[in-house]
């Protein structure tokens, strides 16, 4: 049997050598964390508050909700932009741009409803167009112009900052239709057409916007963004014979999502501020199984332990095996 490690011990050196300084200066990786299903909830909340202390965002995907199809990389995005509050990081950012014009923003709530430049106006004795004009250019240069983002996604961005300067009527939001394509709600093109946008959030394009949305979160301020997948239902051999509610996945689905994570692998660096955590079982492991790593030897060869020591875990290894004990790691 294969040498676990503590789970406390992990998230230990999860936070010293990832989140607190690789992760948060602009660094990515992906761990595979195969976890016993009593552990799962404990893993999941603690990630979730270091997160919350370090200031990154936190999305948990699970490949076993029906809605949710872990080997189509749209799926993995619209899951992961259900859990981004869009309007709060657009507004955010324009805090962020208006300090850096000058403007005094202490004591302006992000969060807050209502038309955050005429807040920010009154907060500086200015006239609402006046500022609307500074912040409309800032906008301009760091979001619409920014480059490392795809053209579409960008663009999106921009309107959401711009609409922060607008008040909503009550039950209605004119940036809706973005909020919806960005998470799949429609994911029609007309419905953002009028807004310039062009692409669909697809399977081919998908890649470009979950690569935008994470710079996206640094860029706005945040530390960056961990993204916790549970694959462990894509590892079941056979379909229940009483139906369970849960998705079940095929051979084909299965190796489609096993090329998905190594494609995740093998570009970690187009992405930025990113810890992709894929949350796995025991059957993931097995050779013998129809549905185990073996079928997909280019992601089994990238994860694997090059050298594997009897008694010492390597604790910065793609994968782990976690245990609840609570002795110390031996390295």
């Amino acid at each position: 049997m294969t040498n676990t490690i503590p789970l406390s011990d992990w998230l230990s050196v999860l936070d010293d050598e990832y989140l607190s300084t690789f992760i948060r200066k602009g660094g990515a990786s992906v761990k595979f964390a195969v976890t016993p299903d009593e552990l799962k909830s404990d893993l999941h909340e603690a990630i979730k508050a270091h997160c919350r202390d370090l200031d990154y965002l936190f999305a948990a995907l699970d490949a076993a909700k029906v809605e949710m199809r872990a080997h189509m990389p749209q799926d993995i995005f619209f899951e992961m932009a259900k859990q981004i509050d869009w309007r709060q990081l657009a507004r955010r950012l324009v805090l962020s741009l208006a300090s850096q014009n000058g403007y005094q923003v202490e004591g302006i709530d992000s969060s807050s409803a209502g038309n955050l430049i005429d807040v920010i106006a009154h907060a500086n004795d200015l006239d609402p167009p006046f500022v609307r004009l500074t912040m409309n250019r800032a906008i301009q240069n760091s979001v619409y112009r920014n480059q490392k983002m795809s053209r579409d996604f960008r663009v999106c961005m921009s309107h959401l900052c711009l609409m922060s300067g607008e008040s909503a009527t009550p039950g209605h939001y004119a940036d809706q239709p973005l909020i919806d394509w960005l998470t799949g709600a429609n994911t029609r093109i007309g419905n953002v057409k009028p807004f310039t946008i062009r692409t669909s959030i697809n399977r081919t394009t998908a890649r470009y916007f979950i690569e935008s949305a994470l710079h996206w979160v640094r860029h706005v301020g945040y530390s960056g963004m961990v993204i916790v997948l549970d694959n462990s239902r894509v590892t079941l051999a056979r379909r229940p014979k009483q139906p369970d509610g849960k998705k079940y996945y095929t051979k084909a689905m299965t190796t489609e999502h096993y090329e998905l994570l190594r494609e995740f692998i093998d570009g970690v660096d187009r992405l930025s501020g990113a810890l992709l955590v894929v949350v796995t079982n025991y059957e993931f492991l097995d050779e013998q199984s129809v549905r185990g790593w073996g079928i997909y030897p280019a992601l089994r060869t990238r994860v694997m332990d090059d050298v594997r020591d009897r008694n010492l875990v390597n604790p910065v290894a793609s994968l782990v095996r976690l245990s609840q004990g609570e002795e110390k790691a031996p390295w």
